[in-house]
């Protein structure tokens, strides 16, 4: 369980149990409390994947990718993935993979809903074993709840993931551009950067039959793909071949 458990991730997880744990005691136990609660751990999931480093590692901005001197550019990529016939086998294979992560996300949900009641027993306990001071009987009391969904959320996330193997994530953009220094394609929300060279231990492979080049990374948790559908993917194979890659080998299938 140690991928589970690296120091990372716990320290960023006790510091948001203790904020929680903090503003809960503050604001009392009610259905109110959690619902705010709720939408908190919305938002910061939502601002710490904006920070984030992106997909493969590493951050970059979409702009200054954007302004360096253009390579390959695709706005079509649409027509292209419905016309893919081994598609719908790939998307079915992610499908197993959003279904595991659905059902982790739904353990948690049935966690905070059903052990939310146990908080009046716990600050009772608290106030009565620990400390009489209001504010941290029920601090100590929403901290134990609160640890207690991070123990459910990390040991159903490890049993789903010896189940089912790493999380399968296919990224299929419609519109992307490729210039000198990365790749920038669009989102639903936002767009996303990957910066030239690309990262070890990330490869790519091209496939003709089927129309794209594909930057995929594998780790122990996850299995990301960026799919780049191309009218002419040998040509966008061969640029990201010569500016992400360097010296290190690519990989070419299903030509």
């Amino acid at each position: 369980m140690s991928m589970y458990l690296d120091r990372n991730r716990i320290l960023m997880s006790q510091a948001f149990i203790i904020l929680y744990s903090l503003l809960a005691s503050i604001l009392g136990r009610s259905w109110k409390t959690f619902a705010v609660i709720i939408i908190l751990f919305i938002v910061l999931s939502i601002v710490m994947s904006r920070r984030s480093k992106g997909p493969l590692g590493v951050k970059a901005s979409p702009a200054e990718i954007e302004l360096a001197r253009r390579l390959y550019e695709e706005k079509g990529a649409r027509e292209l993935q419905m016309k893919d016939e081994g598609l719908a086998s790939d998307l079915q294979e992610q499908s197993k993979a959003l279904m595991s992560m659905n059902l982790i996300m739904i353990v948690g949900l049935a966690y905070f809903i059903l052990f939310w009641r146990f908080i009046d027993p716990l600050y009772e306990f608290m106030a009565a074993n620990v400390t009489s001071n209001e504010l941290l009987a029920h601090f100590l009391a929403f901290l134990a709840y609160f640890e207690g969904y991070f123990v459910v959320n990390t040991v159903s996330a490890y049993v789903v993931s010896k189940r089912s193997g790493p999380m399968i994530t296919i990224n299929m953009p419609t519109e992307y551009i490729v210039s000198e220094k990365g790749i920038v394609y669009k989102g639903l929300i936002s767009k996303t950067a990957i910066p030239f060279p690309l990262p070890e231990g990330v490869r790519v492979s091209l496939n003709e039959r089927r129309k794209f080049v594909e930057i995929r990374k594998v780790n122990t948790k996850t299995d990301f793909r960026l799919r780049l559908y191309a009218r002419n993917p040998k040509r966008l194979y061969t640029i990201i071949e010569r500016y992400g890659l360097g010296s290190r080998e690519p990989r070419q299938e299903g030509g």
